[in-house]
C-alpha cells in the first residue's frame, strides 16, 4: 500500500492491540510485530491575533454556528483533540460545566472543565435528547442528514476555507488551533502546568476529588486563553 510510515504504524498499533487481547482469552502467543519508525510532520503554528481572524472568518462564513463553535472551543481547551470533540454527545457536556471525554487517546476517560463563558453559551441552546451527537447536522445537505455527527473533516474544511479568503497559507486546523494556543500559553505557564492542567483528569472515583482541588487550575488556563484571544 502506498501509505506513509505513520500511517502503517497506526495501523500496527490496531492489529497489536487486537491480537493482545486474543492472546489474553485464548491463551496463545503474542505474533512478533515490526518496529515501523517514523519521524511526525511539522505543524505551522500561527499568532492568536491570525487564528482569531480565521475564527471570526468562519463564523461569517459557515453555514451553522456550530461549526464556527467547534473550532473555537478547539482553540480554547487543548485538551480537546478533534476527533474527540466531534464524537461528544448530548450528555457528555455536562449542565454544570464539564465536558467529558469518554473515549480519549490516553484510554482513560477525562474531564475538562468549561469556562463561564462556554457554560452560558451552552445553556442557552435548546435542550436536547442525550445519545444525540452534539456537532450534528441540521439540516439535509445531500451528503449528511439530519443529526447525523459532523464527518472528521468538516471543521477543517471550513478552516481552510476561511484561510482561504484571508490568503493564509500552511496551516491547518490542529496546528491552528490547539499547537497555536499551547504555543501562547507558553509565555504564561510552564510546561509541566500545561501537561498537568491541561487535562488529563479521569472519572469516576476522581470526578469529585478532581472538582474540589484541581479544577481551577484547568480553568485559570482556559480562561487566560480566553484573554488573550480576546486582546
Amino acid at each position: 500500500m502506498d501509505v506513509s510510515n505513520k500511517t502503517r504504524s497506526n495501523a500496527k498499533s490496531v492489529l497489536h492491540d487486537f491480537f493482545r487481547w486474543l492472546s489474553k482469552r485464548e491463551r496463545i502467543p503474542m505474533p512478533e510485530f515490526p518496529v515501523i519508525s517514523f519521524e511526525l510532520g511539522w505543524r505551522n503554528t500561527i499568532s492568536i491575533a491570525v487564528q482569531q481572524q480565521i475564527i471570526e472568518e468562519v463564523k461569517k462564513i459557515a453555514p451553522q454556528p456550530k461549526i464556527w463553535l467547534g473550532i473555537k472551543w478547539l482553540a480554547t481547551y487543548v485538551s480537546i483533540r478533534p476527533n474527540e470533540l466531534r464524537r461528544l454527545q448530548e450528555k457528555h457536556i455536562d449542565n454544570n460545566g464539564a465536558f467529558v471525554i469518554p473515549y480519549p487517546k490516553e484510554k482513560k476517560p477525562k474531564v475538562v472543565p468549561m469556562i463561564e463563558e462556554d457554560i452560558a453559551l451552552y445553556r442557552s441552546l435548546p435542550p436536547a435528547f442525550p445519545d444525540l451527537y452534539f456537532f450534528r447536522h441540521v439540516q439535509s445537505n445531500g451528503a449528511a442528514k439530519v443529526g447525523e455527527q459532523f464527518s472528521s473533516e468538516l471543521l477543517y474544511r471550513w478552516w481552510k476555507r476561511a484561510c482561504g479568503k484571508l490568503g493564509i497559507e500552511g496551516v491547518d486546523l490542529y496546528g491552528g488551533t490547539r499547537h497555536s494556543t499551547v504555543s501562547a500559553l507558553g509565555d504564561y505557564y510552564s510546561p509541566e502546568e500545561l501537561k498537568k492542567s491541561g487535562t488529563m483528569h479521569s472519572t469516576n472515583k476522581a470526578f469529585d476529588r478532581y472538582f474540589r482541588a484541581e479544577k481551577s487550575k484547568s480553568i485559570d488556563i482556559y480562561e487566560t486563553v480566553r484573554k488573550i484571544q480576546n486582546t
